[in-house]
C-alpha cells in the first residue's frame, strides 16, 4: 500500500514481554501504626460496644453493682452478659474484675499465679460465697476472660443450693432439679463443656418463686 493512502505502517517487530515488576516498598510506619490502632479499636471498643448495644436492644440492663431482687426479673435483660447478682434468694455468678462492665476492655485478673494478691482475692470470693468449709469449684471463685461469661460449670452452681434453699424455703431437692433442668451438655455431645448459664436458670428460679 503507497505511503499516500493514509495508512500508518505497522511497527517494526521486536522483543515481546512484560513489563518489570516495581521495586517492593514496604509500607510506611504511620500506615503500619494507624492499622494496628484500627485492628485494636475495633477488637476490643468496637466489639464490646457492640455486644452491649445488643444486650440494651433486649431490655434494659441493670447497672453494675444493682443487687437482683426475687420478682424482679426484668432486671436479668440478656443471657449472653453476666451481672452482679448478690440476692442470697438467687444463684450468683463468677467474681467480676470489670464489675460486669460490657465497655471494659481487661476481664481477666491481672494478678500473675505466684501473687500473694491472688490467694487473698480468692479467699475473699470463698468467703463472699460462705463455702469456708466446703471443697470449692475454681469456676465460681476465678474471673472470666471476659469477666461478662454467664455461665458455670454445674458443681459451682450446685455448691450454692444450701444457701440458696436457706433463703427461698424451697428444698434442696426442688433446687436440685432445677439446675439439673437448665444443665446443657456438650454440643452434639462432643464439642464442648457441661454447663449451667446461670441468669436463664435465675430467670427460673424467680418464676417458681412467684408461683
Amino acid at each position: 500500500m503507497s505511503a499516500g493512502s493514509g495508512s500508518v505502517a505497522p511497527a517494526p517487530p521486536g522483543p515481546i514481554g512484560l513489563a518489570p515488576e516495581p521495586p517492593y516498598r514496604p509500607p510506611s510506619a504511620r500506615a503500619t501504626a494507624g492499622l494496628l490502632l484500627a485492628v485494636l479499636l475495633l477488637g476490643s471498643l468496637g466489639y464490646t460496644g457492640a455486644i452491649a448495644g445488643f444486650a440494651h436492644l433486649l431490655g434494659p440492663i441493670a447497672p453494675a453493682g444493682t443487687p437482683i431482687a426475687p420478682g424482679s426479673a426484668s432486671q436479668i435483660a440478656s443471657e449472653l452478659l453476666g451481672q452482679n447478682i448478690s440476692n442470697d434468694s438467687l444463684f450468683w455468678l463468677r467474681p467480676s474484675v470489670t464489675d460486669w462492665s460490657a465497655l471494659s476492655t481487661s476481664g481477666s485478673t491481672a494478678y500473675g499465679p505466684t501473687d500473694p494478691a491472688l490467694l487473698n482475692a480468692t479467699r475473699a470470693a470463698i468467703a463472699r460465697f460462705g463455702l469456708g468449709n466446703a471443697t470449692v469449684p475454681l469456676d465460681l471463685v476465678s474471673p472470666s476472660a471476659s469477666g461478662l461469661d454467664p455461665d458455670l460449670t454445674p458443681g459451682a452452681v450446685l455448691v450454692q443450693v444450701p444457701r440458696v434453699a436457706a433463703a427461698t424455703h424451697l428444698t434442696d431437692a426442688a433446687l436440685v432439679g432445677l439446675v439439673d433442668a437448665h444443665t446443657q451438655g456438650p454440643a452434639l455431645g462432643l464439642f464442648g463443656p457441661t454447663y449451667v448459664n446461670v441468669l436463664v436458670l435465675d430467670l427460673a428460679l424467680l418464676e417458681a418463686l412467684r408461683s
